[in-house]
């Protein structure tokens, strides 16, 4: 068949994607906003640090000026991520680390899209395959000289 060719390059593609992405993009510094964001707050509001909307949030409005002090003295956004993560555990994070079992997280989504179109792709070949269906409904049958002769009649009844 030619769904196994087809399969293969997905599969290399992204695996081409996962692999080869840390060697093209050498990621910028991360800045104040972007180090907000990868911060979960603690307050329960379950936002980032970046759009926790509390006033006098416990957790958020600390963070934002340490984060900014930290800048300040030359700490990078790595190395700020990385003290939050060892005092307050991975779930400070906003996003799972890709590492690990964590890995899974990253690649599920993309592998479901894949699962679910080859599925789709083989259920619509075998509909194709099948051939139209079958119609419930007889076709129209010609109408007989009777009909054609009583439609004709009320037809000039009503240009009356």
């Amino acid at each position: 068949m030619r769904l196994k060719p087809l399969l293969g390059a997905l599969v290399l593609g992204t695996v081409v994607l996962f692999t080869a992405r840390p060697l093209l993009h050498a990621d910028p510094p991360l800045g104040q906003h972007e180090i907000e964001e990868g911060l979960t707050c603690q307050c329960g509001c379950g936002l980032t640090v970046a759009a926790c909307n509390h006033l006098e949030c416990s957790f958020a409005v600390p963070a934002r000026k340490d984060i900014a002090d930290s800048l300040a003295r030359g700490e990078t956004g790595e190395a700020i991520l990385a003290r939050y993560k060892a005092e307050y555990g991975e779930k400070v994070l906003s996003s799972p680390v890709a590492e690990g079992f964590n890995r899974l997280a990253w690649i599920m989504p993309y592998l479901a899209i894949f699962v679910a179109g080859s599925l789709m792709m083989l259920f619509l070949r075998r509909r194709a395959a099948e051939g139209p269906p079958a119609s419930a409904t007889p076709p129209p049958s010609a109408p007989t000289d009777e009909r054609l002769a009583r439609l004709q009649e009320e037809v000039e009844d009503l240009k009356r």
